[in-house]
């Protein structure tokens, strides 16, 4: 049976994603994260020899790295956190699998992001803009890694987290309203997620294709985060909700962030023959989540 190892997995995916790859039976799991003791291994993977010797032990086919800081502000006020994190251990990877013979080498999936596009309309792989330290320390994780051994997914995903320490943007929305509480939507920020479910099942199909590349992993028409909210609580048959609707504009926020990060998802889809779903679509299959 071969061995899948993810690291990062107490986070908002790795729940989800180690209990449907599980479900699947087809492979031997591996959970790493660096402080959760509900994982296999806890470890630091920022550290070059210790990741490197626990890499050896475990001797992964397939390595599912979703490990990040993904706090915008977090990243901007501490760039060495950012690097460890977001880099640093993607290039750790790529070292191991570096000494490694070919039929040794792990098949990476990295899960990535879609901060780098701001182009106003469906952006291709191509069109990386830069925008902060987040952005940057993503990046240059993707370019530590060898493309022929790697597939690189950009994406968003929100739905129902299954992490006692995690939230999404549905979780947050959804605890706001039942608490009461003000809320507040951009009216400019756009995005093309996925479901955490549908995200799921194309990491499973990456491992059994093993097609590498950098690819736009997201669904099609995409919304303002505005409109996702607004959308999900009509799925869930909330007719009584008020909110704000706002420009991201009005935050005081000290970091640059990109206002439109709907992507083109042909080459995913040629790639690996793989139809992706309309954003509506998944924002009715995520409200179920929640009923």
């Amino acid at each position: 049976m071969k061995k899948v190892l993810i690291v990062g997995a107490s986070g908002l995916l790795g729940g989800s994603l180690t209990q449907y790859l599980k479900e699947k039976s087809e492979y031997h799991i591996f959970t790493l994260s660096c402080h959760s003791t509900g994982t296999d291994f806890q470890l630091d993977m920022s550290g070059t020899q210790s990741s490197l010797a626990l890499l050896n032990q475990i001797s992964p086919d397939y390595i599912i790295n979703l490990a990040a800081i993904t706090d915008v502000e977090l990243c901007e006020q501490d760039i060495n956190l950012a690097y460890r994190v977001n880099c640093k251990i993607a290039e750790n990877l790529a070292l191991y699998n570096s000494q490694r013979k070919g039929r040794d080498r792990a098949f990476i999936v990295q899960v990535s992001t879609d901060h780098f596009y701001d182009t106003g309309t469906e952006s291709k792989e191509k069109d990386v803009i830069i925008s902060n330290n987040y952005a940057m320390t993503k990046y240059c994780a993707e370019k530590s890694l060898n493309c022929n051994e790697s597939v690189i997914l950009r994406t968003n995903f929100i739905g129902r987290s299954s992490s006692a320490s995690s939230m999404s943007l549905t979780d947050h929305m959804f605890a706001r309203y039942h608490s009461g509480d003000e809320i507040c939507l951009f009216n400019d920020v756009f995005i093309s997620a996925l479901s955490i479910e549908t995200l799921c099942e194309v990491i499973a199909l990456c491992l059994a294709r093993k097609i590498p590349g950098t690819f736009n992993v997201g669904s099609k028409h995409g919304l303002s985060k505005e409109a996702v909210i607004v959308s999900f609580f009509e799925y869930l048959g909330y007719k009584d909700f008020n909110y704000k609707s706002i420009s991201i504009d009005n935050l005081q926020l000290l970091t640059r962030r990109p206002k439109d990060m709907r992507m083109d998802v042909t080459a995913f889809e040629k790639a690996y023959q793989y139809t992706l779903p309309s954003f509506k679509n998944e924002i009715r299959k995520i409200a179920n989540e929640y009923k």
